[in-house]
């Protein structure tokens, strides 16, 4: 009789201790940094969870658009597209962002984090 294979646990992402990473990038004066590495936390959620890396030459925007058409996340564009906006508008636009401007984005993310692994999370600066 064959064996039965059994089914390896999914790889999770440790979301408390890149916050914690997130934390401490806001509290050496990094907010811009903050925002590039809570971008990279979705961009690794989105790798681990449904095993599609962002290619070389794609953007933000495109690979946001990728994600939207091409994976079974039962998310619709309302809930990523504000999350990259604001990631763009932070990381591209030249400003700095403020405590309001990070925690909104962090509520953008949770809100997604927990529609994508059906878990609970959240964080405040």
């Amino acid at each position: 009789m064959a064996k039965k294979k059994k089914k390896q646990p999914e790889p999770e992402i440790n979301i408390k201790q890149k916050f914690d990473n997130v934390k401490i990038l806001v509290e050496t004066n990094r907010p811009k940094e903050a925002i590039a590495y809570i971008y990279l936390v979705y961009d690794d959620l989105i790798n681990i969870k449904f095993k599609k890396p962002r290619l070389a030459h794609q953007t933000i925007r495109e690979y946001a658009i990728a994600c939207v058409n091409e994976l079974d996340m039962n998310l619709k564009p309302e809930f990523i597209y504000p999350f990259i906006k604001k990631i763009e508008d932070i990381i591209y636009g030249g400003v700095e962002p403020t405590t309001n401007e990070l925690n909104f984005t962090i509520d953008l993310f949770t809100n997604l984090y927990n529609k994508i692994t059906g878990k609970t999370f959240t964080f405040k600066l």
